[in-house]
């Protein structure tokens, strides 16, 4: 039996068509939609209610603490309205496991003179004993589930001391000896992959003679798409692309190894701080009402390095998905994202001047907007003020061409006063120490050059060799830019080539970290406000 609704948990099905006067509703709940999908309880409860003389069938998959169960509220609502004469449950705690919400719906029956039915203790409302038994069982349930809370409580709070793994695992994770491990379970293989003699090798039953994909390389994967697409939704779509695994009906990455995919659980998932070694407690609370609730990130505690050699995510790739997550938030558009294969660009040309544009009227920050010219062959790209004409007078868009022209004039002009001002490292230090990186590389580099015999291969290597060196020296590299001030960035940037050259998604590393804003005024741009070192920035009239 699948639920009719699966956002709302609940179904409605018809064994015979009857009379509201002749109407036997039978109430069917499971406790989550899990029980409801892959169990076979619903479907025995049904059963028995079938079985027992019901001619409609209602029923929940949500906790028996909440009285605003959409089924519930459906049966009696059909009580009140008198549009049966029976109502059946399996159980007394079907209907609820508080004794108000018991209480309640118990008052209803009588008011109505509707009887309620429970099979499995023999109860029926019409008698004092049944009156009488019901309220017992109604106090005996909510004791049990109290008494439940308590041992979950305690037992949570055992593993918070003994800083052990929490029940419910991220994907890509699971448990031994009550540690966070990576999940090395096979998990999919690609048909791109299959060898010839699959069938062969299947028959085995060996899964290792097989190529395929186990959970927790298919985490990793997820991760590096993301950094490479840039954002939520177009990783997710990538994913789907790469691997073909879609949505999910589950409602979060957890023990059964299906991965939600969705933007917004991609998201929390990332987040996990079990995914950077770490171990989170205290992620939800429970309102006064009973329901779970999240807690924010920053409240939670967290306890660092719990197992650090099965991290999926370092601490400098989380802090770039951050930045990411954070410049994606302060200017999302339907146009960010760049989803042209030819195209190697995670974001659209001029992404990286979203939220740095501003009207130097009115100070509001400017949209952008895009037409055709009178031909229809060239399309002009500009930011507006978006109260044009509406008190304000800057009436006319400021091309995006004409912006990134002003910018890149600026940096060149601030790097000449930088250069002049700051002396560079050379005149008031020794040579700065190559990291141990770049020295493997000049040695690698210098016994390859001392084979004199001519290689094809050698040669590819030793031009990749000179490729990952100048890449290290390379300021503007994302590794080096992470430990450069706003300062240094521009200082290295003496170079008009070296801007014009930057790929888009250069540019929305090193921009943001250099340009705090751009104003504009009716075509024209009015100043640049450069960041500095101290968090400040300092404003250039636009170069002409």
């Amino acid at each position: 039996m699948k639920l009719r609704n699966l956002k709302e948990r609940y179904l409605i099905k018809e064994i015979r068509n009857v009379p509201d006067s002749e109407t036997i509703i039978g109430y069917a709940r499971v406790s989550t939609l899990d029980q409801a999908v892959n169990s076979n309880a619903l479907e025995q409860q049904i059963k028995r209610l079938e079985d027992a003389g019901a001619t409609l069938i209602i029923a929940d998959a949500q906790t028996g603490k909440r009285d605003d169960r959409p089924g519930l509220k459906e049966t009696m609502k059909r009580v009140q309205e008198l549009r049966a004469t029976e109502v059946i449950v399996t159980r007394l705690d079907r209907l609820g496991r508080r004794v108000p919400i018991i209480r309640n719906n118990v008052q209803l029956f009588q008011e109505t003179n509707i009887n309620l039915k429970v099979l499995d203790q023999n109860i029926d409302l019409r008698s004092s004993y049944g009156m009488f038994t019901v309220n017992l069982l109604a106090s005996l349930a909510e004791m049990e589930v109290d008494q439940i809370s308590e041992r979950v409580k305690h037992g949570k709070a055992h593993r918070r001391k003994q800083q052990l793994a929490c029940d419910s695992l991220p994907f890509g994770y699971t448990t031994s000896e009550n540690r966070y491990r990576l999940d090395h379970t096979p998990f999919l293989c690609l048909l791109t992959e299959r060898p010839s003699n699959y069938q062969e090798l299947s028959k085995l039953g060996d899964l290792t003679q097989l190529p395929g994909i186990t959970v927790a390389q298919l985490a990793r994967s997820f991760v590096e798409i993301f950094l490479k697409t840039k954002g939520a939704t177009p990783a997710v779509r990538a994913m789907n692309t790469q691997f073909g695994i879609g949505h999910s009906p589950t409602k979060k990455n957890g023990n059964d190894k299906k991965p939600n995919l969705t933007s917004v659980g991609f998201k929390k998932w990332l987040g996990n701080p079990v995914l950077r070694g770490h171990t989170a407690y205290n992620k939800r609370i429970k309102s006064p009402d009973g329901r779970r609730k999240e807690v924010a990130p920053e409240n939670w505690t967290i306890i660092h390095d719990t197992h650090p050699e099965d991290r999926i995510i370092s601490d400098e790739e989380f802090a770039k998905i951050e930045e990411i997550f954070s410049f994606n938030a302060t200017r999302y558009s339907c146009n960010l994202y760049n989803y042209d294969p030819n195209n190697s660009n995670s974001y659209t040309e001029y992404a990286y001047l979203r939220g740095l544009v501003y009207c130097a009227e009115c100070g509001s920050k400017c949209y952008s907007k895009t037409r055709l010219s009178k031909d229809n062959k060239t399309k002009y790209h500009y930011f507006a003020c978006r109260y044009a004409r509406q008190g304000c007078t800057n009436f006319r868009g400021t091309r995006k061409e004409l912006i990134e022209k002003a910018l890149i004039n600026s940096f060149l002009q601030q790097s000449v006063v930088l250069n002049s001002t700051i002396p560079s490292p050379s005149d008031t230090s020794p040579i700065p120490i190559k990291s141990s990186k770049v020295q493997q590389l000049e040695n690698r580099l210098r016994h390859l050059e001392a084979i004199s015999d001519f290689d094809p291969d050698l040669e590819l290597l030793k031009n990749k060799t000179r490729q990952q060196i100048q890449e290290e020296l390379n300021p503007f590299v994302h590794n080096a830019l992470d430990t450069k001030t706003a300062e240094e960035i521009i200082q290295a940037g003496n170079n008009l080539l070296i801007w014009y050259t930057l790929s888009t998604d250069e540019k929305v590393d090193i921009y943001r970290k250099i340009v705090q804003r751009v104003t504009v005024y009716n075509g024209e741009i009015n100043s640049v406000f450069l960041r500095t070192s101290q968090g400040h920035a300092s404003a250039l009239q636009a170069p002409d």
